[in-house]
Parts: C-alpha cells; sequence; structure tokens
C-alpha cells in the first residue's frame, strides 16, 4: 500500500508525547484561513511512498524517538494506509498520534473510526 507524502520531520516535540516521527500526508478538502500547511492541500501532489519505506525509515529512529505522530494536510483523507502503517508501528512499540481535522468523518461508518481508535492507544 501507498500513500502520497508532503513530509517527514524525525525530530518533532510538539506533535504528541515525546520526541516524534511525524509524517505529512498530502491532501486536504478544507481549505482553512489560518492553515498551518497550506502546500498540503493538493492532494495530487507529494511523493508516494510504500508502508515499508516509511516504516524502514521510522525504525532507524527508534532509538531516540517514542512514537509517531501522522499529520496533514487531512491524513483521514488516506485512511486505509494510517490504519495499516499504525498497526506496523505499534507492533515495533512505539506510540502513535494522529492530528485530523474529522474533516473526513463518515458519519454513517464508524466501524473504521473504532479500530483506528485502538491504534491510537
Amino acid at each position: 500500500m501507498k500513500a502520497k507524502i508532503h513530509s517527514v520531520e524525525t525530530g518533532g516535540t510538539v506533535d504528541g508525547p515525546g520526541i516524534r516521527y511525524v509524517l505529512f500526508l498530502q491532501g486536504c478538502p478544507l481549505r482553512c484561513v489560518f492553515c498551518h500547511n497550506p502546500d498540503t492541500w493538493n492532494k495530487n501532489s507529494g511523493e508516494e511512498k510504500s508502508e515499508e519505506e516509511l516504516l524502514d525509515d521510522i525504525l532507524k529512529y527508534t532509538n531516540y524517538i517514542s512514537g509517531i505522530t501522522v499529520s496533514g494536510g487531512e491524513p483521514l483523507l488516506q485512511i486505509d494506509f494510517i490504519t495499516s502503517l499504525f498497526r506496523k508501528v505499534k507492533e515495533a512499540g512505539l506510540t502513535t498520534c494522529l492530528d485530523t481535522s474529522g474533516s473526513s468523518f463518515d458519519s454513517t461508518n464508524y466501524e473504521w473510526m473504532e479500530k483506528l481508535a485502538k491504534l491510537l492507544r
């Protein structure tokens, strides 16, 4: 599985507990006036990377990070990728955080939200 990646920060200190690997995904349906990352809005830009590529990179930093945070853009636009990556990151003993507006929330289907919530603990 692949995702559209905007950028990565390997020493984030404000995006969750401890030092974090912060993954910024590409694409957002909102156009918030005070958006911190307007360059992530276009869902067709960014670099495509596989889970394996990202996991390999994340694991290089396990000596000093406590976990990963996925942000954006709106990361829920790539929910299948996030849930799969979070599962693997949790298996590696790292914590997970999700920075989302919830704007892609499907109010008719709570199943994906329950699965994702389990992976955020």
